[in-house]
């Protein structure tokens, strides 16, 4: 499963430290795609903090594997594909 090309979408984790090691999973798993990926598009779930953000180009990362090496590590995360607020913009 991959993010839909220029669309909406967005990385949740658990604790703040874990955004620096999701980042690091993905530039292992593709160092190519790791280069799209959006600034801020990953965040630590809250009920504030719901809104997905616009893709651009970070599309062809496998989630699913990232989400299998994650929870290897004891990172808990989720990924969310499309719109969540139905609000959301560039």
């Amino acid at each position: 499963m991959t993010f839909d090309r220029k669309s909406y979408g967005r990385i949740f984790v658990a604790k703040e430290e874990d955004i620096l090691k999701v980042k690091q999973i993905i530039k292992e798993m593709d160092d190519f795609e790791y280069t799209y990926l959006p600034e801020d598009f990953i965040t630590v779930f809250s009920s504030e903090n719901m809104k997905a953000k616009y893709t651009h180009k970070f599309c062809d990362l496998d989630t699913q594997e990232l989400t299998k090496r994650c929870w290897e590590r004891g990172i808990y995360m989720f990924c969310w594909y499309g719109r969540i607020t139905g609000y959301e913009d560039f």
